[in-house]
């Protein structure tokens, strides 16, 4: 057993995860990594990175799709310098092409914090601050198959946001969602949603009555195990090439197979 644990702690040994935030605001990045970095491995290192391009918060569909071409082109450029790559908004922008477009871990902020409420009760609750996003959050539990596990969605109505400040603010009401949600819905578990939520489960954690996930503890730790699970074994098969005119070079490049895709 000794040795199983040494293996494994020479192959976290030297890692390097990116903590993409899609998003532009720094604010939203420093939230995502103090939380992130209280749960890392002593042996992995965590980068953040915060989009150069974009909108300040992803509030609706039509602006999580134009983020999920901007989150392809970003890891076309820089994924041959990272070991796993976390896409760090809920909706998961471009996650799915993601994984089929390059060799090494993705993981979506929602699809890690999903995965991990199903190992703590039979049925999650998802809590937002915004009803904008219910119906891509609900897609979101589509793609990942677990619509029978899925409770509900309930979010603050009404609310004019500062996204820096949504826990202060907002923390007695996005609490009360979550009680209705575990004594209405039937949620064994609760999710906060939203990367400007990251952190919130150790403020109130204490107040609700059922386990808690924070989708950027989730996250990086799934990514250490992406990559433990899959070193040097991964080895998916490229899409057949593809020419393209007027798409982001490193984009068009990886797509063409004229560079490598991270195998």
């Amino acid at each position: 057993m000794k040795k199983v644990f040494q293996f494994q702690k020479e192959l976290i040994k030297g890692m390097k995860i990116l903590l993409y935030n899609p998003n532009t605001s720094e604010a939203i990045t420093e939230k995502l990594y103090e939380t992130a970095k209280l749960v890392v491995s002593s042996e992995t290192t965590l980068i953040p990175k915060t989009a150069e391009k974009g909108f300040p918060y992803i509030s609706t569909k039509v602006e999580a799709q134009i983020t999920g071409t901007l989150v392809l082109e970003k890891i076309a450029e820089i994924h041959s310098q990272y070991d796993a790559i976390i896409i760090a908004a809920f909706g998961d922008p471009g996650l799915i092409p993601a994984k089929n477009l390059f060799n090494l871990p993705i993981i979506g902020l929602g699809e890690a914090g999903m995965l991990s409420a199903c190992l703590f009760g039979k049925k999650f609750s998802i809590i937002s601050f915004t009803n904008a996003m219910s119906s891509w959050y609900e897609e979101s539990v589509e793609l990942l198959g677990l619509q029978s596990r899925y409770a509900g969605f309930r979010a603050i109505d009404g609310v004019n946001l500062t996204i820096d400040k949504i826990q202060s603010l907002q923390k007695k009401s996005l609490v009360e969602s979550a009680k209705n949600a575990i004594k209405i819905d039937g949620g064994e578990v609760v999710i906060f949603a939203g990367a400007p939520l990251s952190g919130f489960k150790k403020i109130v954690q204490k107040e609700i009555s059922v386990p808690v996930i924070d989708c950027a503890e989730a996250a990086v730790k799934q990514a250490e195990l992406a990559v433990v699970m899959n070193q040097n074994t991964i080895n998916k098969p490229k899409l057949p090439p593809k020419s393209s005119i007027g798409i982001d070079k490193n984009l068009s490049e990886l797509i063409s197979h004229k560079v490598d895709n991270g195998s």
